[in-house]
């Protein structure tokens, strides 16, 4: 098939895929199991049209299994970045998502640290398109290649090779952790590549968000609450979790609730909580433009902003 029909399955199928994963989120509701057979069965003719490993789409390792990991003593948390607590800047965006063309937006943020002199980023999942050696190379050159220190949190394109966790937990690390700069700021990263954050996450959440109050909190993670307008399947799998993560957001005065998973740009504030989707990928956005998320911290406080992509670029 052409590039483009590739493009549209893909898209599809990879948005389609997380609830396959996930299916038992929705199976307690007898009226929703046709729906989520239709998923699976929509998802394996899909599947069958990219290049992912068809055994991993049902088979990699779950989020309790990957919790084993990231708690354990094995994976190294990165280290925090080192700015002047007077003021510092840092940028949040997801899915780079590079491609077999190996074409992406990267390039044109690179030159964005050095014009806006950021001091480090986050990357919410979806750093490639298949999980493809080429394009794991790619992204890794293109992270590294502005100078500055760099997070990750995994999303469900991670997960579209056999080897996906392995190889993600080998150049990254954790897929949940907390970074702690320059006493002002706590970003803690979660792993939600599979639409799900499951007990021990949670757990592991609420011990960070109550051990510091004294920090501006950020939550960084790959799939939205909700997308700000609607009802969306796209977004967090399961109401109890959704319910449960707005819950200890809200209690602990968490900043903001930043992911992707969604390619468009949107900001909610629900109360004293921002909520954004921020994505850059290589194609074409669901809505908004593509950018990342400036945060600044001056004067004791946190502002941020939306940079939008160059219309030149």
């Amino acid at each position: 098939m052409d590039g483009r029909s590739r493009k549209a399955q893909n898209r599809f199928a990879c948005r389609i895929a997380p609830l396959a994963g996930g299916a038992s989120c929705y199976s307690s509701a007898s009226f929703l199991r046709p729906f989520c057979i239709s998923c699976v069965l929509s998802a394996l003719l899909l599947v069958s049209c990219t290049k992912w490993d068809v055994g991993q789409f049902f088979a990699h390792p779950s989020i309790e299994q990957r919790m084993q990991d990231n708690l354990s003593d094995e994976l190294t948390v990165p280290a925090a970045p080192e700015v002047s607590p007077d003021s510092f800047r840092f940028a949040l965006f997801g899915d780079p998502q590079i491609e077999e063309d190996l074409v992406s937006r990267l390039d044109w943020f690179g030159q964005e640290v050095a014009d806006r002199k950021i001091d480090f980023f986050g990357v919410l999942g979806d750093l490639t398109e298949d999980a493809l050696p080429a394009e794991r190379d790619a992204v890794l050159s293109g992270l590294a290649a502005p100078g500055v220190p760099y997070y990750c949190t995994l999303g469900n394109h991670e997960l579209y090779q056999a080897d996906g966790w392995e190889w993600y937990k080998t150049m990254f690390g954790p897929g949940c952790y907390a970074i702690f700069v320059a006493g002002k700021v706590k970003l803690i990263f979660l792993d939600t590549a599979d639409g799900l954050l499951g007990q021990e996450q949670f757990d592991w959440l609420e011990r960070e968000l109550a051990a510091d109050t004294g920090y501006v909190t950020i939550v960084a993670t790959h799939y939205p609450i909700y997308d700000g307008t609607q009802p969306i399947m796209w977004r967090l799998a399961g109401p109890a979790e959704r319910y449960k993560l707005l819950s200890l957001l809200e209690r602990y005065k968490v900043h903001s609730y930043v992911s992707g998973h969604i390619h468009g740009w949107r900001h909610s504030r629900l109360g004293g909580l921002n909520h954004f989707i921020c994505a850059l990928p290589p194609g074409g956005m669901d809505y908004g433009k593509p950018g990342y998320v400036l945060f600044t911290w001056a004067h004791d406080s946190l502002a941020w902003e939306h940079v939008e992509i160059d219309s030149k670029e």
